[in-house]
């Protein structure tokens, strides 16, 4: 089978590096230049690991793992509060738990399947095709491609999900915040070097941590009414900076330091669909399930809906209906309950009070013990996805 997948993230180096071990054959369609830089902090656990061992990738996640000694948080006033050991965060997830990059993962899997799989960078899809046994994309840059299989794993903003299923404003669902990262070149601010730092205000939050080559990482979240309309480039950062105008201590020197090139931003939002395939074309990871930066496992999700798909494709190749049946109905339930999570979770993310924020507060300082820990894994483990 000749899979055609949009996107070059995630979502869809795990299907073409899964594709490829079940013997078939991938071309990926991506809208960027060249493979995007490192991306911003995540945390990698939950049915995500689980897909990552079955791969017999572990051992390179470890490579990329940043192995950080506590997370500490300050006061609007930049004085540390108080601090969390992440070994004993760590144990809420069994130790089964990884900080890295998220172009980190990305570069990863790339490496995994450059030598296996076609690429097309600068390049998206501008009509699709379909009949009974294949599907047909014409492409940005004039040229065609026959598949099998095409497969939107495009993000929250997919070009796959507009021309087969309809306009986002369809679909997605704005959770009251906006979101950007960014990140530095070696920036002298007083942040302990083992560490995840993070401040948060009323409505506002940001974090900060050392990366490799002498870098630092940022990422900002902030209430808001509406979504941002398509902001970008100096715009963008305005309009952080216009957020963040009365939160000091840093934040100045790291305003002055963005480079355009690597900076983030977008709104905070889900992708509800009520069907995630339509005949030989489907939709993967952000690009039909988006969770939202507030349920985190995006990239542990993208990966669980990659494996799943590639799964039943390689048992039942020629029964297009029987994989899409399969891949919805198990990975569906999982999705929809960590959306609804989310939603509820949405008001007390980054709170709007100082009442708030000291409940918050309150909840983070216990999180690590472990007569609480039942409790926070039932709060951020979604079912597994596997029935052995």
């Amino acid at each position: 089978m000749h899979i055609l997948i949009s996107g070059s993230g995630i979502a869809g180096l795990t299907l073409a590096y899964c594709a490829q071990r079940g013997g078939h054959s991938c071309t990926l369609v991506e809208k960027a230049g060249a493979k995007r830089p490192e991306g911003y902090m995540i945390d990698f656990f939950g049915t995500g690991y689980d897909v990552a061992e079955r791969l017999g990738l572990l051992p390179d996640l470890q490579q990329i793992h940043y192995p950080i000694d506590r997370l500490v948080f300050f006061n609007s006033r930049g004085r540390e509060k108080y601090s969390l050991s992440y070994p004993a965060v760590r144990k809420i997830f069994y130790d089964r738990h990884f900080n890295f990059l998220r172009g980190d993962l990305e570069n990863l899997l790339y490496s995994k399947v450059r030598e296996h799989a076609q690429f097309r960078f600068s390049t998206t899809i501008e009509s699709v095709e379909q009949d009974a046994s294949s599907v047909s994309a014409t492409l940005s840059d004039g040229s065609r491609i026959d598949a099998d299989l095409l497969v939107g794993a495009d993000g929250f903003h997919s070009r796959v999900r507009e021309i087969v299923f309809g306009e986002e404003s369809r679909f997605s669902r704005f959770l009251g915040y906006n979101t950007a990262a960014f990140l530095l070149p070696s920036v002298r601010v007083p942040i302990s070097p083992d560490a995840f730092s993070t401040l948060t205000v009323p409505g506002r939050q940001f974090g900060l941590y050392p990366v490799r080559g002498g870098k630092l990482a940022t990422y900002f979240v902030y209430r808001a009414e509406n979504p941002p309309k398509h902001l970008r480039g100096e715009a963008a950062i305005e309009e952080l900076r216009s957020a963040f105008s009365d939160v000091g201590w840093i934040l100045p020197t790291l305003f002055e330091h963005i480079e355009p090139g690597s900076f983030y931003f977008d709104q905070v939002a889900q992708i509800e669909l009520p069907q995630w395939s339509k005949g030989r074309v489907f939709l993967l990871g952000d690009a039909c399930y988006c969770v939202s930066l507030i349920a985190g496992q995006g990239a542990s999700l993208a990966m669980a809906g990659a494996y799943l798909l590639a799964q039943k494709l390689h048992s039942a190749a020629s029964d297009i209906s029987s994989a899409a049946a399969f891949y919805e109905n198990r990975l569906r339930p999982p999705i929809e309950k960590k959306q609804r999570a989310a939603r509820k979770l949405a008001r007390r993310f980054v709170p709007s009070s100082s009442d708030g924020l000291f409940i918050r507060d309150l909840v983070m300082r216990f999180s690590a013990y472990a007569p609480f820990r039942p409790l926070i894994r039932r709060s951020l483990s979604p079912e597994s996805i596997f029935h052995e």
